[in-house]
Parts: C-alpha cells; structure tokens; sequence
C-alpha cells in the first residue's frame, strides 16, 4: 500500500504539477506549483517513514551525486545564515517561492525517495505521466496561438484570449505563466518522448509518439523563446553525437564520421523527426528566423485607424536588441554583487534586492528601467551573486557530476555493449540531453518549479535505470541510531506510537501548506479590494491573511498600507478606530522593517505608509523621508527615490531639497521627462 502511495504521488508530481494554477492568487502559477511541490513531498516523505518502520530497515540508498549534493545544501544553508534578508533566503522571493532553501530541502527529499523506493519500470511510468501532462499543456498552448484561450474559458466561460493583458497569440505559455518557462519545459520533454519513439514497439506506439513530438514542437515553436530554442539545439547536438557514437550500435557502424551519422538518422528514424521539426519552423518561423511560410498566403490586413500600445511582458521576455542590452546591465551588476559578497553570496534568492545597491546606472536609460529584477536571469550569475564562490561552486560540482557519470557510463557501454540493457543506454542518453537543454538555457534565464523538479529528479531517473543506486550503511559515529531503530522495531508499542506521530505530523504539514495557499488567496483578494478603494474591507482580509501566515512580512507591509488608509478614511467619522489603525499601520510597518532591514521593498512600502498617515501629523512627513534615505542608501542608483522624495519634500513647502533631489533624478537619468516637468515647476515657483 505504502509503495502505490509513494508511486502514484510521483506520477501524479509530474503529471499535475505544470498544470496547477489558480485564479485566486496572488502570483497565479508558481507559489501554486511550488506548494503543490511540497505537498507532494510531505506525502511522499511521510510514506517513505512508514514503509521503513514496516520494513523494520532504513530503505535508503546510495547514489554517485549525494556528497554533491550534500555540500550544495550546506552552502544553501550558510548562505541563508548570512544572508541579507533570512525569510526571503528560507522561502523563497514570494511571487517566486522556487529557489529558497525549503524549496531545495523539499527537492533533495524527493530525489532520495525516487531513487530509495522506484525502479527501472517505474521510472517509464514517471515519465509517461510527465508526457501525458506536457500533451495537454502543449495543445493548450497551440489553441492559445490561434486565439481561443482553455485558460480564458476556465476564467470567464468565453473560449478566446481576452482574459488576458499579454499577448498569448504572439507568444503562448499555456499553464506555465511565461513563454520561456513553457518552452523550457518542452525542451526537456522531447527528449524522453524521443526515447519512447525510438523504442517503439508497434507502428501504433510509433505513431502516437511522433505525433506526439510534433505536437510539443508546435508548441514549443509558438513560444518563440530563444534561450530554450538554444538549449534545444545545445540538447540536440549532444542527442546526435552520443547516440551515434556511445551508443552500442555504434560499435557495428561504419568507421567513416559522415556515414555512420546518416547511417544513424537512417535506422534510427531520427530524419523523419528532424525533417518535421524543420518543417514547422518553415510554417511558422522560429525564435532564431523570421521567415513565415504561413505569412506568405495570408491575406493582406485591411487598413484601419488604431492607437499605439505598451507591449505586455518586459523587455527581457519581449525579445529584441534591447534584451540583450539589459541582460548584460544585469549581469554586470550581479558580478558586483558578488564581488560585494565573495564568499556566500548576498544570500540564497535575495537579488531583487542586493541588485538594487549595484545597479548599473545605464539600467536606467532601458525601457526596464523600473523594472524589479528578483533574478539575473542567468542561472550560473544568480548563483554567483546569492550563494557566493562557495554556492556557485557546489553548483557546478552537482551539475558536472552527473554529466562526467553519464559520459563514463557510455563509454564502458561503448566497451561492453553486449551486456547493457540497449534501451536503458538509449534513455540515459535522452535524459542528459534533456539536461544539456536546461543547462544551456539557465545561461539566459533562471529556474521554475516544474523545471528545478526535473533538475533534480532525472538524475534520479538515470541512477535507478542504471542501477547505480545501493544500499546506505550507517557510519560508525551513528551506530546509535541502530539502537533506536531496534527499540521502535522490537516493541509494538513504540513503534504504533511512532507511526501515529509520522501520521499526525504528515496531516500537520498537508493543512499547514493549505494554510499558505488560503492566506494567499485572501491577500491577493486584499491587494484587489485595495486597488478598488475599499481600505476598510481590505485591511480585513489582510489582517486575516496575516492572521493565517503570521511569519510573512509581506503581507504585514501591505497590511500596514491598508490600515494606513483606513485609518486616513475614518479621520473624521471615528477618531477612536481611526487612532487605533493608524497606531496598527505603525506597528505592521516597523516590525516588518526591524526583521528585513536591506528589504528595499519594504521600505518602498513603508514610505507609502508613512506618506498616508503624514495628514494626521507632521512628523509623519519627516519620517517618509527618513524612510526614503533609508532606500537611497541601499538602492543609490534609483532615480524615482530622488523623484518621489522631491515630491513628498514638495508637500512640505522645502522647494530648495526638492529642486535639489530633482536634479539627481535627472542626473541618474537623464531622459526623466517626469522629473523634468517637476523641476521645471519647482523652479518656476521658489522664483
């Protein structure tokens, strides 16, 4: 029973884990998938406990990436130590929540579970699951490009693309949120699913798996991603090179380079796949070309009068010239950091805001130049600047050691082909490709929940299928846990009472996880109450949001914020409650500033807070300023800090401070037509 508990929960990990998303919350699809994540491992995790003391043995094994991965989560873990900001280190950037350190506990857990209790069939069955998920997301993505939306019928009953701002024509992203994620996420599906249709068995297996790749080609291509589509070809290259070389029917090839890759493509199907991969791109362009087939018989737009419109998305997701122009600003300010911050990093997932200290000043002449960067979007750089030399480094140790046991692995294959299980080669291939494409896009962009759960998890895939994996034994130094496992196993009474307790902390857990998911649905319904101009009710819900998630300092700023406004609005018609709100918009505030201190979002927040309460007294005023130094400080590159104080120092009749704050916004950047015009203004009226 406990073994289907802990297989159906990784089928069901990967099959539902791309597809979760809700409307209700504050960030619709990652904080969804990242706590699916951790329910699954509770579960997981918690069964794996239970079996062991059914089993009355540590089902637990050894595999060639633990030491590396045991030295990757020490860094993590000293890198929250000194981090900048704790919480965030811990949790995770909130609209993120993948990449803080329980998310990489929640990982680690789910990689030593895989490889200690799944076996080589299951592992086929895993990724079955992971394709069937990836078919839906895939002709989702494709009814999005041609104009009708699942999500907008889920969301509105209408089967269109209305029900959102983006673009989802022009660039799909499905259930993922993004189109790069997306693309990311099938980059690393057609390479399993090519196993599948190699190996074939039936022309109705064959087929379903090709129709099925074509399908996550289209897909794919309508994200019109460069980075992934990069990490595709980089994924392919490798594919061709180590199935035609590494692979045991190499060894009966023809010696001769070009023909024994024509003579592969030929027995192995591949051209037919590559042929139909070429052929969409034609079709339907690619991120990399700009020709059209498609285009070609279109028939001409009729004329018509419309007005200019913002693009959706960033820069960075847009595409263009200037994304690269703002990716290397970024990059050369997490270099800074991380020549600020050496040895551990600013602290695991804390770029959104060590990135503010330095800050090139030339990000300010971007269209992102108000743009907030939680990521560098750089996986290797992000790493570099949060975790330091010692996070980076057991990085690149994780990563180069599954890729020197897979390079290892083929060649003894190579030598000893007569006695490998072909297939299992041909899957190990598959999956480093898999691997390669994710390795070669994190030089663009980051990680995502459902991509950070293949990183981990198709190491484990190649372990189990290879048979890599053995039984842990206990060091010496803790053969006392022996002693203890005896007395639970050798006394009915304690070990019922030890199952209760796995039982009872496992449901803990699972409610404690629907717990955030329920505080970040009132949030988010506070943030939309709020934005509509009802403080009153939105500080309710935030309060209750809090009440919920008592150690989020996010939800204390914003409920500082509200209580601030409610406090204001009832000025005059409830002296008493007004007091009382406006001393709880204090309280909020300075706690969340005293436990985040380098936050510069929170002290973002914090100045809209004390601007709101500076009608009630003057020193409120004063404090909004301090608070703005208090930005300044951390993030000295801003030029809308020097444009807000001036505004605030406008209110205060000081035209003086405010010219001269003014003048260092415009310095900072020097196309700031806003400040321009306040300045032009200010000046006219201190004459």
């Amino acid at each position: 029973m406990l073994d289907k508990v802990i297989s159906y929960s990784f089928y069901l990990l990967f099959f539902l884990t791309p597809l979760f998303w809700t409307s209700f919350n504050y960030e619709l699809f990652e904080y969804n998938k990242m706590l699916l994540v951790y329910g699954f491992t509770v579960i997981i995790v918690g069964a794996w406990i239970l079996k062991m003391i059914n089993d009355q043995r540590l089902t637990i094994k050894h595999t060639p990436l633990d030491i590396p991965l045991l030295l990757f989560l020490g860094a993590n873990i000293l890198s929250t130590i000194f981090s900048i900001d704790p919480h965030t280190s811990i949790w995770g950037y909130y609209s993120r929540s993948n990449g803080g350190l329980l998310s990489l506990i929640s990982y680690l857990l789910l990689y030593w579970a895989f490889v200690s209790n799944m076996d080589s069939s299951k592992v086929k069955t895993v990724l079955k699951f992971g394709l069937a998920s990836g078919l839906i997301i895939s002709l989702w993505a494709i009814s999005e490009h041609f104009g009708a939306s699942p999500s907008c019928l889920i969301l509105r009953g209408e089967l269109n693309d209305a029900c959102w701002i983006q673009d989802v024509q022009a660039r799909v992203f499905a259930s993922l949120g993004q189109p790069n994620w997306l693309a990311a996420y099938l980059a690393m599906l057609i390479f399993p699913t090519l196993y599948f249709f190699l190996t074939a068995s039936s022309r109705i297996l064959h087929t379903t798996y090709y129709i099925l790749l074509v399908t996550y080609y289209l897909a794919f291509t309508f994200t019109y991603s460069r980075g992934p589509t990069l990490g595709l070809i980089g994924g392919m290259i490798v594919f061709l090179i180590c199935y035609t070389f590494c692979h045991p029917e190499g060894a009966k090839r023809p010696k001769d380079i070009i023909i024994r890759f024509f003579a592969s493509l030929r027995m192995t199907k591949l051209a037919g796949v590559l042929a139909s991969f070429l052929l969409i791109n034609l079709l339907f362009g690619s991120a990399l070309t700009s020709f059209r087939l498609v285009s070609k018989f279109a028939a001409p737009a009729r004329p018509e009068i419309s007005l200019p419109t913002a693009p959706s998305g960033t820069q960075l997701e847009n595409g263009g010239t200037e994304s690269g122009q703002i990716r290397f600003i970024v990059w050369r300010g997490a270099l800074d950091i991380f020549l600020n911050y050496p040895i551990f990093g600013s602290g695991l997932e804390t770029f959104a805001y060590s990135y503010y200290k330095y800050r090139p000043i030339e990000h300010n002449l971007t269209s992102e130049w108000d743009f907030l960067y939680n990521k560098a979007h750089n996986e290797y750089l992000n790493y570099l600047a949060t975790t330091g030399i010692v996070g980076f480094g057991t990085y690149l140790l994780v990563i180069g050691t599954f890729v020197v046991f897979c390079i290892k692995y083929f060649v003894l294959s190579i030598k000893n082909y007569k006695i490998h299980n072909t297939g299992y080669i041909l899957l190990t291939t598959c999956l480093l490709a898999s691997y390669i494409s994710y390795l070669v896009y994190n030089f663009f962009l980051f990680s995502v929940v459902i991509i950070a759960v293949f990183f981990y998890l198709f190491p484990a895939l190649v372990f189990v299928i290879t048979e890599s994996t053995k039984p842990l034994k206990i060091p010496s130094a803790f053969h006392f846990l022996s002693s203890i496992f005896r007395t639970i196993y050798h006394r009915p009474l304690y070990t019922k009472i030890t199952k209760g307790i796995v039982v009872v902390l496992t449901v803990y857990f699972l409610y404690s996880i629907f717990q955030l998911w329920w505080a970040d649905t009132l949030f988010a319904e506070g943030q939309r109450v709020s934005e509509a101009g009802n403080p009153g009710r939105a500080y309710n819900l935030l309060s209750s949001a809090s009440q919920l998630n008592k150690n989020e300092p996010f939800y204390k700023s914003e409920l500082g914020f509200a209580a601030a406004q409610a406090a204001v609005a009832l000025q005059d018609i409830d002296a008493t409650l007004s007091a009382e709100l406006k001393n709880e918009a204090i309280l909020q505030t300075e706690e969340v500033l005293r436990s985040s201190p380098k936050n510069v979002s929170f002290l973002r927040a914090a100045v809209r807070t004390y601007f709101e309460l500076s009608s009630f007294n003057q020193t409120y005023a004063d404090k909004t300023l301090q608070t703005l130094d208090s930005a300044i400080k951390l993030a000295p590159t801003d030029p809308k800090l020097y444009y807000n104080k001036a505004l605030v120092l406008d209110t205060m009749g000081r035209k003086d401070e405010e010219i001269s704050a003014l003048q260092k916004a415009i310095q900072l950047k020097p196309n700031y037509l806003e400040a321009f015009a306040q300045l032009k203004e200010a000046t006219a009226s201190a004459k």
